[in-house]
């Protein structure tokens, strides 16, 4: 990685291991996205588990109806449509590791939310999107 990036990945991993409600946060990342990416169904149905501790065990059968829909798709996501999958799973990887039921996701899953929140930042250069992201995240990462 260049020092940008492991600037980027280690403000990820902070920013996540500073979390009381993971789930619950990085839900509202993925909320403050959707405003400007839209609400899919299977966006929607990372937002719902996000806010429901009962349907977390839930989280493994939502993660692979987010992959499978961005699979299924007959053109190619855009980036910025990539990026907005990549934070539903991430919220659905979550949510199954906090219910615990093995197997569980990767460990680290959860420091990808606030790097990939910054990508998407960058792709639609949206001021408005921008704003929303950083009030959730707590701010951007420090420039070099």
């Amino acid at each position: 990685m260049s020092g940008s990036a492991d600037r980027i990945a280690l403000w990820g991993r902070s920013l996540f291991e500073r979390q009381r409600d993971p789930v619950v946060w990085a839900g509202g990342v993925l909320e403050a996205a959707s405003v400007t990416l839209g609400k899919s169904l299977e966006v929607q149905a990372a937002l719902a588990l996000a806010v429901d501790s009962t349907q977390w065990p839930q989280g493994r059968a939502v993660f692979d109806r987010i992959r499978q829909c961005g699979l299924d798709k007959d053109e190619p996501l855009t980036a910025a449509e990539y990026l907005g999958f990549r934070l539903a799973e991430l919220v659905a990887k979550l949510a199954h590791n906090a219910a615990g039921p093995p197997p569980l996701f990767d460990y680290h899953a959860g420091w990808q939310v606030g790097p990939i929140a910054f990508r998407l930042a960058g792709e639609l250069r949206d001021p408005a999107l921008r704003h929303r992201l950083a009030a959730v995240l707590g701010g951007w990462p420090e420039a070099e």
